[in-house]
C-alpha cells in the first residue's frame, strides 16, 4: 500500500472516530439528562405514571389524594436513576473507545478491555430492569398498610432486551478476538 493511501485511511479513521466519540458522549448526556429533566420538570406526571403502573398490584396507590412518602419517592427515583447511569456509563466508555481509535490506539490493551466492559454493561442493562421494577414496587409498598402491600417479582426478558444482551455478547466476543489477534501480532513481531 502506498503512503498516500495509508495517510488518507488514517485521516478518515481519525475523523470518523472523533465523530463517533462525540456522538456517543452526546447520546450519554441525553440518556442521563433526559430522565433527570423529566423527574425535575414533570415530577407530578412521572410520579402519577409510576403510581398507576403499580396500582394493579396495590390499588391504594391509585386512590385520590394518595401521596407517597419522601422515603418511598426517594427509593423509586434513586432506583430509576441506576439504569440511566449504567447506560450513560456504557456510552461514555464507548466514546472513549472511539476517541482512542481516532488517535490510532485501536489494538491497545486498554481499548480491548474497554470494549469488554462496554459489552458487559450491555449484557447487564436489560437484566437490570426487572430487578429495578421489583425494588420500585417494594419502595411504594413501604407506606401502605399491612393488607395493602404486594410483592411482585419479574424476570421477564423482552425481545428488545434480548437484542441488548446479544449486542453485549458480540462486543465481548469482538474484544476477545481483538485480544487474541493482538497476542498473535505481538508474538509475530518478536520473531520477525
Amino acid at each position: 500500500m502506498n503512503s498516500k493511501t495509508v495517510a488518507y485511511a488514517r485521516s478518515r479513521l481519525r475523523v470518523i472516530g472523533a465523530f463517533a466519540a462525540v456522538l456517543a458522549w452526546g447520546t450519554g448526556v441525553v440518556e442521563f439528562g433526559g430522565g433527570v429533566v423529566m423527574w425535575v420538570f414533570d415530577f407530578a406526571d412521572v410520579q402519577s405514571a409510576y403510581l398507576q403502573s403499580f396500582a394493579d398490584q396495590m390499588p391504594m396507590l391509585a386512590a385520590p389524594g394518595y401521596q407517597p412518602s419522601a422515603l418511598a419517592l426517594g427509593v423509586v427515583i434513586g432506583l430509576d436513576l441506576i439504569p440511566m447511569v449504567v447506560s450513560a456509563l456504557a456510552l461514555a466508555l464507548t466514546g472513549l473507545f472511539f476517541l482512542r481509535v481516532s488517535r490510532g490506539e485501536t489494538w491497545t490493551t486498554q481499548n480491548i478491555e474497554l470494549l469488554w466492559w462496554v459489552g458487559l454493561l450491555c449484557i447487564g442493562m436489560p437484566l437490570l430492569w426487572p430487578v429495578i421494577w421489583t425494588l420500585q414496587g417494594l419502595g411504594f409498598a413501604i407506606d401502605l398498610p399491612q393488607g395493602e402491600r404486594s410483592f411482585s417479582f419479574s424476570i421477564g426478558v423482552s425481545s428488545q432486551a434480548v437484542y441488548g444482551i446479544m449486542k453485549g455478547i458480540l462486543l465481548c466476543a469482538f474484544s476477545l478476538l481483538m485480544r487474541d489477534a493482538k497476542t498473535i501480532s505481538d508474538e509475530h513481531n518478536c520473531y520477525v
